[in-house]
């Protein structure tokens, strides 16, 4: 799922990978259809992904990352296919403005064909697991919602029921889905 607000041609998964994306889904969402607010956690997948933490807004990393493939003349999707072909694999590394390091791939989105994300380990970045996030994001919805305290049962409640994922035995605040919670916390 792409952010429809990103000028053409830029594909972006911001509630995957933009913690202050994220931060504001979870401000806006919190009184959505529990339906709607599952089906867009379904998009984040089941794998591990990087998560800017960065400073620079979603907007802003569409226009810098325009600015670069305008730069290299690769803007029409024949010349950015190009472009990506002269690697030694079919990706390229960028930098930002604040150091951080993106991947531009191929977007399969028709008029969307630069597919932007966070490069692994990158400054700024972290690598979490998708379910990790996914129950994090539902947790802080969760919270918000039913104005519940954090709990285990809490935890297990949006992991069983909203996300068809197994509940964990313990929610100490140093495990990754903990971490993140505190993460996501606005």
């Amino acid at each position: 799922m792409h952010h429809p607000d990103l000028p053409q041609p830029i594909l972006f998964h911001p509630l995957k990978h933009h913690l202050g994306y994220i931060r504001e889904f979870i401000a806006t969402q919190a009184c959505a259809e529990e339906s709607a607010i599952i089906s867009q956690l379904k998009t984040l997948g089941s794998s591990q992904l990087d998560l800017y933490l960065g400073e620079l807004q979603v907007q802003q990393i569409a226009q810098e990352t325009i600015a670069h493939i305008r730069a290299q003349e690769a803007s029409t999707p024949a010349t950015y296919r190009l472009y990506l072909s002269g690697s030694s694999s079919d990706y390229r590394l960028f930098s930002l403005s604040d150091g951080s390091q993106w991947v531009l791939r191929w977007g399969i989105i028709e008029e969307r064909h630069v597919h932007l994300h966070p490069a692994r380990y990158s400054q700024h970045t972290i690598r979490v697991k998708a379910n990790s996030l996914k129950t994090a994001v539902a947790v802080s919805l969760a919270v918000r919602r039913y104005r519940r305290a954090l709990s285990l049962e809490l935890v297990n409640q949006v992991r069983t029921q909203w996300l068809g994922l197994t509940p964990i035995p313990a929610f100490p605040p140093n495990i990754a889905i903990g971490r993140l919670v505190q993460l996501l916390q606005c």
